[in-house]
């Protein structure tokens, strides 16, 4: 498959993240937000509990049904670009992180071979992958 082929289904499963995310009480107030270091697929408020709304930055992979390899696609590296993007939008739009709830989060979208029907896994991302990152010399 062509890189441009790539690009497009990771786009279209961007797309019914997105959808995912929305049916379940997020509103989704960012997409591919890029800053130097880091770019994240999905910034969103989680609102299902209205008196605590979450800050979500969500790591999107979409693959063909069945081959689980979606939440393997996370290490510690990807988790710290993902941080420090987060780090920026936050600094940009002046999100109180004191006082913010902020969850970093993981969409599988998968479809199977005949492009009929689409599952949806999604995970809060596990702390110890934020921790920093030793740099090989």
């Amino acid at each position: 498959m062509s890189r441009t082929e790539l690009q497009e289904i990771g786009r279209w499963g961007e797309e019914q993240a997105s959808l995912f995310l929305v049916r379940n009480n997020y509103e989704v107030v960012a997409r591919n937000y890029n800053a130097r270091g880091g770019e994240i697929d999905i910034v969103a408020w989680d609102r299902s509990d209205a008196t605590e709304p979450a800050l979500c930055f969500v790591e999107v992979k979409t693959r063909s049904d069945g081959e689980d390899s979606a939440e393997l696609a996370v290490n510690k590296e990807k988790a710290q670009k993902i941080k420090s993007a987060a780090e920026n939008y936050c600094f940009l739009n002046r999100i109180d992180v004191d006082h913010t709830w902020i969850r970093f989060e993981h969409v599988s979208v998968y479809v199977d071979k005949l492009g009929k029907k689409i599952n949806f896994k999604k995970y809060i991302l596990p702390s110890f992958l934020f921790d920093r990152v030793k740099r090989r010399k």
